[in-house]
């Protein structure tokens, strides 16, 4: 879907208006409020897109953002039409109270699960109040919510989960020597490689094996590893962010997520070593003439939350460890990361390091550490 902006520019929505789950409860209605609905919701995501984050300065929200609020107001609506067994697209603050209690009693997700909820239709009376001059007041409730409890210790990657995942990466990325194998294992890593590349399988040559010894997945789990990389800067980052010789990733303010500051970040070693491997071997590869993106999928597009996690699966699985009942996905890097550079260095080493403006937004990654405590009760007598 494309939206149109006050100035003919056109952006491209990262979701259908309406989720499938919404048209089905729609056809209980009439079409014309199907119709109703779908207006109100192509007007709020293209303000959520192009001046939501702020009006004035016409700053919208990032994808990830969009889709995470799209979603969450089309189940609290359908939780509303369901209550109530009528179609509106008035959702008050008193509405938004009673779904976050009904919320807390009967989820069995995490309290974060329900914090989403809370910015996503704080989200939404804000376009009320810009958008329909609406004199709503900023909504507020009293329902106790512990957003910290579950993300110091249930989504996070330990140091060594990261050294594993680091190797998952390279192993992924490498094959064996084309003259080193027999016959028999040679063609089967033909088939594998012909897949891979896209080409007959008679295509595959010693040429095709030596660039399937790619050390572009182990750099970005490296970095990742180290700066705590959200998937929009995984996406977003460029070659000269890396001063490898001082050992840096140095984010520019213009181009910063979340703020509008510069960030000098350390590499380690490890990254250091895969970015130099990664940055000889881009050289070779003609997706990247003239494209200064430090990494692209296959396609030739940035990478996304989506395409990374699918990344991630394949690391977790060849990496082989317990997942312990943990919903992890690619933030697992980022609160890993804040754990350990607190634990290690501090709290406002791990802030600057993880490029978070307000060190209570680093206390939430790493609040209720058992490693952190452990280390600092030996320390107390």
């Amino acid at each position: 879907m494309e939206l149109k902006e006050d100035t003919n520019e056109t952006v491209e929505s990262p979701v259908p208006p309406v989720a499938e789950a919404t048209e089905e409860r729609l056809e209980d209605f009439s079409a014309l409020l199907s119709d109703d609905y779908q207006e109100f919701k192509e007007d709020f995501i293209e303000w959520l897109l192009i001046e939501g984050r702020n009006t004035y300065k016409r700053q919208g929200y990032s994808d990830a953002t969009v889709r995470t609020t799209h979603y969450k107001v089309e189940e609290a609506y359908r939780w509303l039409w369901d209550r109530d067994d009528a179609y509106t697209k008035e959702f008050t603050p008193e509405d938004a109270t009673e779904l976050i209690e009904f919320l807390v009693r009967r989820t069995t997700h995490p309290e974060s699960y329900v914090y989403t909820f809370e910015k996503s239709l704080k989200r939404l009376f804000k376009y009320f109040r810009e958008k329909r001059n609406n004199d709503l007041d900023e909504w507020n409730h009293d329902v106790p919510l512990d957003t910290n409890s579950d993300t110091s210790t249930k989504d996070k990657f330990y140091p060594e989960e990261m050294r594993s995942l680091y190797e998952a990466a390279l192993s992924i990325g490498s094959v064996k020597s084309y003259h080193s194998v027999s016959a028999e294992e040679r063609d089967q890593i033909k088939a594998y490689l012909a897949q891979r590349f896209e080409k007959p399988k008679s295509e595959i040559g010693p040429d095709e094996f030596e660039q399937a010894n790619s050390w572009k997945y182990a750099s970005i789990v490296s970095v990742a590893s180290d700066c705590g990389l959200r998937p929009i800067e995984v996406g977003r980052a460029k070659v000269n962010w890396f001063d490898l010789d001082n050992r840096k990733m140095l984010v520019p303010k213009e181009e910063s997520t979340k703020n509008d500051d510069e960030w000098e970040c350390a590499l380690s070693g490890r990254s250091v070593t895969a970015i130099e491997n990664w940055l000889s071997e881009r050289d070779s590869y003609d997706l990247y003439d003239g494209r200064d993106a430090m990494w692209l999928t296959r396609n030739g597009n940035g990478y996304n939350s989506g395409s990374l996690n699918r990344l991630l699966d394949k690391f977790i699985e060849r990496a082989e460890f317990n997942q312990q009942g943990r919903d992890l996905s690619w933030y697992s890097f980022r609160h890993g990361a804040a754990s350990m550079w607190a634990e290690q260095e501090g709290i406002y080493v791990a802030k600057n390091q993880l490029r978070h403006n307000n060190v209570e937004t680093t206390m939430r990654y790493t609040r209720g550490s058992v490693d952190a405590a452990t280390k600092a009760a030996d320390s107390m007598w």
